[in-house]
């Protein structure tokens, strides 16, 4: 413990030292850590969109004509048990299509109550395109149905969509990372080697290689540390102001807070992420200046 301390002791000593050093390394992950966290919550708040938008879209039949209404709807709760099935007469289908409409509603006032068939709207949380499709097959022998709407095709294209947003995101992070911890290698390389005398001395009086990188990487890791929470601190505050904005411009986004963008395991990520960093661009520019210093 004591020795901890004291390596703890000499690393801090060593960055308040440095200033120019930990400023451009801390900046650095700050800003690498940033863009992977807005891409993150980004993805995050779309998946959990997507999420919400299909448990308000309904699996729609729509009866043919003439069909007994309520049978059709005891069938539908029988054949889909644990979802929510609601009747739509004609008459109601036909309000709901002049209130979407609007303004423009009083275009349709020449037409009379059967102009749009009865329906049954089902609908389930969560819903996904394979339960989509399985409810609609279901749904498909309900006694009157002449057709089923089952939303799999919007389903598919949204999470088509945000399966290829992860696949890139993924990309552009490790090519993001690699050029960072080559950027802050070099940069600690600088330090270390500003201090080449004390390193060239504890090697000559039998210092191990362990014993001479340790305070270097904690170097490392601190600095990494420092900037990957001072993103996250960005991150979480950017969240608070753009939330209530968001769900002005977009009613749907209403339903997200904080912790659906940024949740609690992205956030420890984000910052067991900097921190590793940090250490690994240390190890890189320290490795090759052992080399080169050994006895």
């Amino acid at each position: 413990m004591h020795r901890a301390l004291r390596l703890l002791r000499r690393a801090v000593d060593a960055l308040r030292r440095a200033p120019f050093v930990t400023a451009v390394v801390v900046g650095t992950i700050f800003a690498a850590v940033l863009v992977t966290g807005l891409a993150a919550g980004a993805l995050q708040g779309g998946a959990r969109l997507v999420s919400t938008w299909a448990a308000g879209v309904p699996v729609s039949v729509y009866l043919a004509p003439g069909a007994d209404l309520e049978a059709a709807r005891r069938a539908a709760e029988a054949l889909a048990p644990g979802f929510r099935v609601e009747a739509v007469t004609p008459e109601e289908a036909l309000r709901r299509l002049r209130a979407s409409l609007g303004d423009d509603g009083g275009a349709l006032e020449g037409l009379g109550n059967g102009a749009l068939p009865a329906s049954l709207e089902v609908r389930a949380p969560g819903l996904t395109v394979e339960r989509a499709r399985a409810l609609a097959a279901a749904l498909r022998r309900v006694p009157g149905a002449a057709e089923v709407d089952d939303a799999a095709e919007w389903l598919a294209r949204l999470e088509t969509l945000l399966r290829r947003a992860r696949a890139a995101g993924t990309v552009l992070l490790l090519v993001l990372a690699a050029a960072v911890a080559v950027l802050v290698s070099s940069t600690l390389r600088l330090a270390i080697y500003a201090r080449r005398d004390e390193i060239e001395i504890m090697k000559l009086v039998g210092a191990t290689d362990a014993y001479v990188a340790a305070p270097f990487l904690l170097e490392g890791v601190i600095l990494g540390l420092g900037g990957a929470l001072l993103a996250v601190a960005v991150l979480a505050a950017a969240a608070g102001v753009l939330l209530p904005r968001l769900a002005a411009a977009l009613p749907l986004a209403g339903s997200l807070s904080r912790a659906d963008l940024l949740p609690g395991s992205l956030l420890a990520a984000l910052v067991g992420g900097g921190s590793a960093l940090g250490g690994v661009a240390s190890a890189l520019s320290l490795r090759r200046f052992l080399r080169r210093a050994g006895p």
